[in-house]
């Protein structure tokens, strides 16, 4: 079977969002709990670029399965959720592996300041935090800072020439391409739907500095936005699917399978 892209109706952003804010609140409880998990593990290791970039990825590509995960099923357990990103697990890891060692190539080759050694990719004490703020809201903004700057940073990761696409990640786990394929395809897509795309560029660039500056409690909910953002943007272009399941029929499904029914 050949897939062939498609180029999303007009209204397509704003469709998106729509349906990126109806999966999220669906799916709230576990999602934003892992979410908020991740973020926190990113300010823990915000001395370890490289590992600090590889959680932000790996939360912001685990996303983008728990959106296709809500939209399939009536509700989600933790651990149908644990089990599905297992599954994923050494593809979500190579991804982002792939991304965090080609950023740090280019920001050692082309980004770093004079002056600044290369090894700081590795660890670094600069913007470093040790004491948190007496001030709470000032503290909560110390602490997502770290997860909202890397957040704004995956778009330009999932987007380098001729080695990531932003829609690669779901054909590869959701259609089982490889990753040439993969790479291909969701190129392909991309171009069709350039504007929309660039448009999501800049929800990524914006709101992350908004929330971390005014409303960083809220960062993990974006890492689960921008995971159902790509992944409702994928569903329309490559499988013609532009509104999400509704919650009965899923119900039905699941209810017609006997791996639903529990002893």
């Amino acid at each position: 079977m050949t897939l062939e892209p498609r180029q999303a109706a007009p209204g397509a952003l704003r469709r998106w969002i729509l349906s990126a804010l109806q999966l999220l609140w669906r799916g709230a409880g576990v999602w934003l709990a892992l979410s908020l998990l991740m973020c926190l593990w990113i300010f823990v290791g915000h001395r370890l670029p490289l590992l600090s970039a590889m959680l932000a990825l790996s939360a912001l590509l685990g996303s983008m399965l728990i959106a296709a995960q809500v939209d399939r099923s009536p509700r989600i357990r933790l651990a149908d959720t644990l089990t599905m990103l297992r599954v994923h697990a050494s593809v979500t890891l190579r991804f982002s592996a792939l991304i965090t060692i080609a950023g740090a190539i280019i920001w050692v080759v082309l980004l770093a300041k004079p002056g600044v050694a290369w090894w700081n990719i590795f660890y670094t004490s600069r913007n470093a935090l040790d004491i948190l703020s007496p001030d709470g809201f000032v503290a909560l903004r110390q602490i997502f800072v770290y997860s909202a700057f890397a957040l704004g940073l995956c778009y330009f990761g999932l987007n380098i020439p001729g080695l990531t696409s932003i829609f690669q990640f779901p054909c590869m786990t959701l259609l089982g391409l490889s990753y040439r394929d993969a790479l291909r395809l969701g190129a392909a897509g991309q171009i069709r739907n350039l504007n929309s795309v660039l448009a999501i560029g800049a929800l990524f660039v914006v709101l992350p500095v908004l929330f971390g500056l005014l409303l960083p409690v809220l960062v993990p909910v974006l890492y689960c936005f921008f995971g159902a953002l790509t992944y409702v943007a994928f569903r329309e272009i490559f499988l013609g699917v532009s509104e999400n399941r509704p919650r009965e029929s899923a119900e039905a499904r699941v209810a017609a399978t006997p791996l639903s029914s529990r002893a």
